[in-house]
This record gives structure tokens, sequence and C-alpha cells, in this order.
């Protein structure tokens, strides 16, 4: 038994020495083993270039074996091979092709022979260790940081998202990997990393500038994915906001909102807005955290806001951020430029009504950087020959500083002024109006070790309104101080906690009379002090692949102090106490609990739905009775004895869906929002020196729901969206309308919008866009009666009626002169709004007569039987404007 053992063992070797007696034969199996071993390499080296978009799995290895020779070998339990996917090559090995494709896919493969045997990933043992992965994305020519930028595991859904300062931070088990950084408008950059220990990596990006058109609301697949439940909330880019038809040679922020779903502007002439059955002042607008309170210059011909000042511009309609602040409806919050970290840059637009100039730089090369902007109007040549007396101009002033200490630590500095003034000076007949806006805010960024990042703020806010006539202003103001500090920690990709204490103080002046030398004929009305103090926490988690959810709270503390003069006021609204509040005595105080909710479901890589709750609460209100477009007398309140925080409930769900193909997005929301302590007024209200105001408040609720609907294309020559709003907004005000429900002057039910752009060439850009909407509700008198011998209308219902529909056109054709790789660049834009001329109502009247001339006037002292007739005001018709842009 043994012998024949060894025989087995030692027979290969006996075969081998008889062939070393036939060397010939030898020879050739030598060569064949050589060409083998050599084929296979050889096979290895080879390029292979595949580009396939939304392809299955097996189409890719069918590709990869036709150009290299390798077959495929998996069980299918390990690997779904209809699956689609898009996978790009030009010009790798095998190798490297190989590589790619198994992490795209998530799983190892082996290569024996002329087989590539793929296998599941070997899992991290549990309490394996982990590393963490941190950094600041920034763009490559300027420096600026770039937040919202995705940061990606490649082949996975693994990633996060870079925070409003552009720093990142995730956390993985040991290993290589492969990191995709994407930001909108920007070249995808990969880098391949070995995660062996904390590792801190900033990021570069380049701007595209191949891109033909990226449109004015940014959109990235990889961000949706991304984020794990966020909704309601529309990115603008305002590199972009240029392509849009101006309105005097001016893209305003505002104007442009109306081409958004769920958000209505007030009418031609106006910055007012309501989103989502809200008033005009439940919007929070936001420049770096500070407040602004009068988004409007020139009563809302233009905006306080210029799109080239701003770094990203964020508008939240639902679910909106825990640690930015208390309004009902609206967030609207502009980050601004940090200023050009490696050159210097001078930017200017000049047309006929206004001119803008700009500067940026380093102060010390990729350390600290600064920018300034320069806003001035150019109206004196349309009045100087009817009113050489008159003083009409609007400026504003943008500045910041960044400075950045070490690679833990950066300040921000940055102040904003903006100032009205159309006054008539002469000297015997003195009048007009005056406001000006002014904020400032200072930033603290560090970074505790990887995965902490804070933020401190100091910023502060302030509001003047003035109305003059001789001598005497009578002025309103509203101001605010702020310190907040939040943290943000990075547990793990799919884990984010963000917690803060903002602590606030804020003053009103309701208006009061200066400058009068006898103040016993004038009543004195009392200032007003508050402060408020919140606390926030949320929570942000990925529960499955297809599951996210984030969960939240807001505490605030509002808090009512003196020196100031409460009112009491009984049922009949007759004042029934007098209550003298001492300085610094605290008189009243809300605390109110906001609990926020959102969760997302993913259907699959193109698509998701999305369901949001919460709770807000808003404790200053502005009180304005009337129906204008123009800045009128604006008087801003603190919630206090006699007007209780105005909250609101809104439930929201969404839908979002890609079409890869066709470059297309579609969003779809649905929402109710029940609103409780809504303020209206007593019939001909008294607002002005009025120190029993809150006396001729009426207080109620109100509900609002509707839906929406966006479908916008982000890519190629064309690019654009059109969008849909159906939407009410009822309320019901105790001793108003005989308590029955109305709608209120905002309540538009239908509004459509679409807006488009087309690069002819890579040098000329046309745009266009369209707006229609149901007229806003107005109280239109139901009959008429004789009285002796006047015409009187006889009122009905409240806001019964409503203004025309509203409609417009308006175009823009852009040139850029110079070709794009000089350093001198300047372009053209010539614009019309308003291009068919169509008059669009702002007020509808019915107490004139129509005079032998032709003439309407308001009858005075006329007997007889002259018929009042209705008559329309409207704003504007055809304006057209051109535009000179030029940068260096």
């Amino acid at each position: 038994m043994s012998k024949t053992i060894l025989y087995h063992i030692l027979s290969p070797f006996n075969e081998l020495r008889r062939l070393q007696h036939n060397k010939p034969l030898l020879t050739i199996l030598f060569i064949l083993s050589f060409h083998l071993l050599f084929s296979q390499v050889n096979n290895l080296s080879k390029k292979i270039t595949i580009h396939a978009e939304n392809k299955s799995i097996e189409y890719i290895f069918s590709e990869i074996t036709k150009q290299c020779g390798y077959n495929f070998s998996y069980n299918s339990k390990v690997l779904n091979t209809s699956k689609k996917i898009s996978f790009h090559v030009t010009d790798k090995t095998v190798r490297e092709t190989l590589d790619e494709l198994a992490t795209q896919l998530n799983i190892e493969y082996k290569i024996i022979e002329s087989q590539i045997i793929l296998k599941k990933p070997k899992k991290s043992k549990p309490g394996s260790r982990t590393y963490t992965l941190s950094g600041f994305i920034s763009d490559q020519k300027t420096g600026e940081s770039l937040p919202g930028a995705t940061i990606r595991i490649e082949g996975t859904n693994t990633g996060t998202i870079s925070n409003a300062y552009g720093f990142y931070s995730i956390t993985l088990s040991r290993g290589y990997y492969t990191i995709e950084f994407t930001y909108i408008g920007y070249l995808q950059e990969k880098r391949k990393v070995e995660l062996k220990n904390d590792q801190k990596f900033n990021q570069v990006m380049t701007f595209n500038t191949q891109i033909l058109g990226e449109v004015t609301i940014q959109t990235n697949e990889q961000l949706e994915m991304l984020e794990k439940s966020q909704m309601s909330r529309i990115r603008v880019n305002p590199k972009t906001l240029a392509t849009l038809p101006e309105f005097a040679g001016e893209v305003g922020l505002v104007k442009s909102l109306q081409t958004l779903p769920g958000i209505k502007t007030h009418s031609d002439g106006s910055a007012f807005f309501f989103v989502r059955g809200g008033n005009k002042d439940q919007n929070l607008i936001l420049i770096d955290d500070a407040p602004i309170y009068n988004p409007a210059h020139l009563f809302g011909y233009y905006s306080v806001i210029i799109p080239d000042v701003a770094k990203e511009i964020s508008i939240y309609k639902a679910d909106m951020p825990i640690e930015k602040g208390d309004r009902l409806s609206s967030v609207i919050d502009i980050r601004t430029k940090d200023g050009n970290m490696n050159k210097f840059e001078l930017n200017g637009v000049l047309n006929p009504l206004m001119y803008r100039f700009s500067v940026e730089g380093p102060i010390k090369k990729e350390k600290a950087s600064f920018y300034t902007s320069f806003r001035h109007s150019n109206f004196k040549w349309l009045y100087r020959q009817v009113a050489p007396e008159s003083n009409i101009y609007m400026l504003d002033f943008n500045a910041k500083l960044n400075v950045q200490i070490n690679k833990n630590n950066r300040i921000y500095y940055s102040i904003f002024y903006g100032k009205d003034n159309l006054i008539n000076e002469a000297n015997t007949d003195r009048g007009g109006i005056k406001w000006s806006n002014f904020a400032s805010t200072f930033r603290w960024n560090h970074i505790f070790g990887r995965r902490l990042f804070s933020n401190a703020t100091i910023y502060g806010s302030q509001y003047n309104y003035a109305l003059l006539t001789g001598p005497t202003e009578w002025v309103s103001e509203i101001g605010n101080l702020n310190i907040n500090y939040d943290l943000t920690y990075y547990y793990q990709p799919q884990t984010t906690f963000k917690f803060g204490i903002n602590q606030s103080f804020h003053w009103f002046n309701p208006g009061n009379l200066t400058q009068v030398e006898d103040y016993s004929f004038f009543p004195v009305i009392s200032k007003t002090q508050s402060r408020k103090t919140v606390f926030y926490a949320e929570g942000e988690h990925k529960l499955s692949e297809k599951w996210s959810a984030k969960l939240g709270f807001r505490l605030p503390i509002w808090t009512n102090t003196g020196p100031t003069i409460v009112y009491q006021f009984d049922s009949s609204y007759q004042v029934s106490d007098t209550l003298i509040i001492q300085d610094k005595e605290r008189y009243k105080t809300f605390v109110n609990f906001d609990p926020r909710i959102s969760i997302k479901y993913k259907l699959d890589s193109t698509s998701s739905i999305k369901f949001s709750y919460g709770i807000y609460h808003q404790h200053v209100q502005m009180l304005s009775n009337t129906i204008s477009p123009f800045s009128s007398f604006e008087v801003w309140l603190p919630s206090g004895t006699n007007i209780k925080p105005q909250r609101a409930d809104q439930i929201a769900m969404g839908y979002v869906k890609y079409f890869r193909k066709a470059n297309l997005e579609l969003n779809a929301e649905i929402y109710y929002k029940l609103l409780q302590n809504q303020i209206d007024y007593e019939p001909h209200a008294n607002l002005l020196l009025n120190p029993l105001i809150e006396g001729e408040l009426r207080f109620g609720e109100g509900k609002s729901y509707g839906f929406e609907l966006l479908l916008r294309r982000t890519k190629g020559r064309l690019s654009g969206w059109i969008s849909y709003t159906y939407s009410r907004t009822l309320h019901t005000i105790n001793g108003l309308n005989n308590n029955k429900e109305f709608p209120a002057f905002y309540d538009r039910p239908h509004d459509f919008a679409i807006y488009l752009s087309y690069h002819l060439s890579k040098r000329v850009n046309i745009s266009a866009n369209w707006i229609y909407y149901t007229g806003s509700a107005i109280t239109t008198p139901i009959s008429f009666y004789n009285y002796n011998g006047y015409t009187v209308p006889l009122y009905g219902d409240k806001n019964n009626d409503r203004l025309p529909d509203y409609h417009r056109l308006d175009v823009a054709f852009s040139w850029r002169i110079n070709k794009i790789e000089r350093k001198f660049q300047h372009n053209l834009t010539f614009a019309i709004y308003n291009f068919y001329n169509q008059h669009n109502p702002v007020s509808v009247n019915f107490n004139k007569i129509e005079t032998r001339d032709g003439k309407y006037v308001v009858p005075a002292n006329l007997f007889g039987t002259d018929e009042l007739l209705t008559t329309q005001k409207y704003l504007l018709g055809i304006m057209p404007s051109i535009t000179y842009k030029f940068r260096i």
C-alpha cells in the first residue's frame, strides 16, 4: 500500500525526467506557458473606454468582456445585473476600470486566469476603528467657501453636504475610498484616500466655464440623495440671476420670487410678498443672519437685495431651519460674498437709472480678504426740469471682512446700509418720506477636533421710517441686538446633531414727532423694549437606505420690559386700566414650545416623498391697514398685554422626481396651515400718533391650504421652469364681517409662471418670463342709493370682489462682448418689462365722476344726478432698459 502511494507521489517527477530527454517538447511547453502568462498580463494592461448612461450592469460587463476578453463570474443573489447605472471611463486599464466599477457597485473582485470573480465585500468587524475626514470646500479662483457642496463615497449613497461655511465632516471605517466632490456649475473632483487616521482635506473646485446655461434655481440629484429630510427649500444661484429679464436695469430678488410656486408678490412697484397664506410681515429676510425689516427701495420698484453681492440664497417655505428666527411663513437666508482670496477684482453696472460698483481682493493671499459694493440711483435727470427742489435718491452699501486665523478658526465681519430719500426741499413746503436699513454681523467659526463645528455670532439691525412735513418729522423705528451660539456635531454620515442658544434684545418706537415747538398738542407714544431667549436642538438621522428623519424643537421665551405705559381694554375696546411700567421691570412673558419633524422616504434612485410638520410663533408684527403697494405708515409692535404671539401649525407633503435623460426635475407639494392670533383692524383705524393703537386691532384665526407644482430643466442650452400654485387663504376675525369667514387680500387661487432661457451661443442669451395670477381680493359696493342728490355706495361682505387678473411678459437679450478667456469681461443686456404694455390695476375706486372735458374727479359740493363711475389705477406700462456690465 505504501509503495503504491509513493509511486503516485513521485510519478510527476518521473514524467519530468523523461521530458528532459525530449528537449523539443519541453521547449514548446515552456513557450506555451510563458505565452499564457504574458497574455494575461497583456490583457490587464489593455485600455478600456465605456460611456454608459443609465445602462444595465450586465451591459457594462459585456462591454468590458468585449474590450479585454475577460469573463465575469458571480452569484446572482450577490449582484442584480439588471439594475441600471451610469458608468464612464476613458482610456483606463482593465485594473483601473475594475477598481472604479467595484467601488461603485460596492463589491470585491479577483482575477483568476481569464475569469473575473465577483463577491460581497468583507464587512467591518463590530467595534472596528473609524476615522474622520474633514475640511473646507472652496472656489479655486476666488477662495470663496462653497456651501451646499456634496461629498460622496463613490459607488455608494454614503456622503455629506458642506454647511453654510463650506465645512464638511464624514466618519468612515478604515480603508481605501474614492471621494467625489460636486457643486452645481463646477467640475466634479475625485480624490483617492487611504483612511487610516483622522485627516483634514480641503478641496478646491473649478468653475465649469463650458456650461452654456445654468439656471437660477439650483438642483442637484446627489444633493437630494444625501439630504436626509429637508423639504420646501429652494436654492437660488445668485450668479445666474442675470439671465432673468431686468426691471429698469436691475434684477431684484423679490421680483424674481414671483416666478416660484407658493410665493405671491403684492403688485407692480412693490417689494411686499406673501408665502403660503402668510401676511407680508411673516417673512424673515436675513443678510448674514441679521434681519432686514423693509426689503424695498423706492416703494418696492427696487429690492435691497443685490444678487451680485450674494454667495448663496436659500428660501424656506416650511421645515425652516431650527436656528433661524421666529416667523410664520418663510425664511430667506442670504449669505454675502466673502471676498476673493487670490486676486483683486472690480465689477461695475451702469444704466440710465442706476450705477453700481464692487471691489474685492486679498488682504493677505489665501488668509484674509475683503468685499465692498456700492449702489446709487441716477434719477435726477428725470425730474430736475419739473421739480428742481426735489431730492429723490436711493443707495446701499455692503462690506465684508473675512480672516482665516488658522486651520480651526475663522472670523467674518459684514455690514449693510440702505437708504431712500423722497423729499421736496422747498423752504416753504418741505415734505416727503425717508427710510433706512442697517445690519451688521460679527461671526467666529471654530472647529473642535474633526466632528464638532461651532458658530458664534453677534448681529444687530435697525430700521427707521420718517414722514416729514415742514420742520416736523414723524419717526418710527425697530431694532435688535442678538448673540447666538450653536454647535453642529457630525456623529457619523448617517447622523448629525445641532443645538444652540440665542439671546436677543429688541426696541420699538411706534411713531413719535420730533422738532415740535409745543408737544402739548400732540400725544407721546410709549416706546417699548423686549428680550427673547431661545433654546433649540435638532437631530437628523438616516434610518435605512429608504428612510430618514429629522426631529427638533425650538423654545422661545419672550419678555416685555419697561419703561413704558400699557393700556388695557375691555370687551368694547375701551380703556379699562393704565399701567405705568418702571425701567427694566418685567410685565409680560410668553413661553412657547415649537416642535419640528420631517421624514423622507426614498422610492428609488430618482424619486422620493417627504413629510414635515412644525409649530411656529412670531412675537413682532407690522401694523399697516392699507393695501397700497407702497411702504406707508409702518408701525412695528411686540407681543404683549393686548397682542398674543401669532402662531402657525403647518403640515406639508412633497414628491420629487428626476428625469435623467430629459434633465428635468418635478417637484410637487401640498400643505395645510392653521393660523392663530391673526391681526386685522377696526374700519378706519388710526395708526398715526395714536397711544391707544392696540385698541384699534381685531384678532382671529385663519387657514391656508394649497398645491404647488414646479417642473424645471437645469442643463443644456434651453433651461428654465414652469410653476403653478393653487391656494386659498381665509380669515375669521372677531368683530369684522359679522364674524364670518372672508378671503384675505392676498388670497389668489391661481398663480402660473413660465421662465425660459436659451443660449443662442456661448456669448448670446435670450430669456423671457410670463406671469399670470388671480386678482387680489378687495371690497366693492354691492349697490348704490341716492341721498340729498349724492350717489352713496353700500358695502356688504369684506373682500367680496377681486381686482382684474394680473398678467405680464418680460423679455431680455444679453450679449457678452468679449471672449471668455480675456481678463476684461463686459456685456450688454437689453430688457423690456411688461412687453405687451398690459395695464394691471392696483386699486379700484367708486367715488369719481366724469367732467365735461373727460377728466375723472372726486365730486366736491356738486349737486345733481352725476353718476359715480368705476375707475382703476395702474402703476407701470411697458418699460425698456439697457444695462452695461463689466468685470476686471
